[in-house]
C-alpha cells in the first residue's frame, strides 16, 4: 500500500526535474537582461570621486537583521583605480578597505583589496556590473572564507546604483546585503 502512492508521484517527480534542468538553459545568461541597459556602467567612472551608500543586511530567511553606511573615494593611479571604502555596519566597528581595480578590456575587471582572498574578477555589460570573490569573514581564519556574488545596476540617473551581495559558503547562502549607493556631484 505505501508503494503505490510513490509509483503515481514517480512521473510527477521526473517531470519536475526536467523542467528544473532545462530552466537555467533557457534563460540564458544574468546579463541577458541588462545587456541594452543604460547608461553603461563604468566602475571606474562611477567610483571617480566620491559616493555613499546605505543599506541591509539579511539573514538566511531574509529578515532584516543590521544596517551598513558606506563612504567610498576613488581616482586613478596611472593604470591602477584605487577606491577606499569606509564601512559602518550596525553593531561593529567602523571599517575601512583599499582595493585597487585594473580594467583588463571594454567588460573584464580584476580587483585586490582588505579582506580578499585571492583576486577579485569583475564583469560589465550595459548598466550592471558582476563581482565574484572569496572574502576572509574573519581575518586569519581559513575555515570563515565566504563566496561573494555581488550585482550592481547602474539606475537611469546615472547617480543611483543599487547593489545586491551575497555571501554563501559551500553553496549554502549565509546572507544578503541591498544597498543603495549615490554618486556625489
Amino acid at each position: 500500500m505505501c508503494s503505490l502512492p510513490n509509483q503515481f508521484h514517480l512521473p510527477r517527480l521526473l517531470l519536475w526535474a526536467a523542467l528544473i534542468c532545462a530552466t537555467p538553459a533557457c534563460a540564458g545568461t544574468p546579463f541577458d537582461v541588462v545587456k541594452d541597459g543604460r547608461p553603461l556602467f563604468k566602475p571606474e567612472s562611477y567610483f571617480a570621486g566620491r559616493t555613499h551608500s546605505w543599506g541591509l543586511f539579511e539573514n538566511r530567511s531574509g529578515n532584516p537583521t543590521k544596517l551598513i553606511h558606506t563612504q567610498t573615494t576613488g581616482r586613478w593611479e596611472g593604470s591602477v583605480f584605487k577606491f577606499e571604502q569606509d564601512l559602518q555596519i550596525q553593531g561593529s566597528k567602523p571599517s575601512h578597505r583599499s582595493w585597487s581595480i585594473r580594467k583588463l578590456d571594454e567588460h573584464r575587471y580584476t580587483a585586490t583589496g582588505t579582506g580578499i582572498v585571492g583576486t577579485a574578477r569583475g564583469e560589465a555589460r550595459g548598466n550592471a556590473l558582476h563581482l565574484d570573490f572569496t572574502i576572509d569573514a574573519v581575518p586569519g581564519n581559513p575555515l570563515a572564507h565566504l563566496h561573494m556574488s555581488q550585482w550592481m545596476y547602474l539606475q537611469p540617473d546615472g547617480i543611483t546604483m543599487i547593489n545586491r551581495a551575497i555571501a554563501s559558503k559551500g553553496g549554502v547562502i549565509l546572507a544578503e546585503v541591498t544597498e543603495q549607493f549615490h554618486k556625489d556631484r
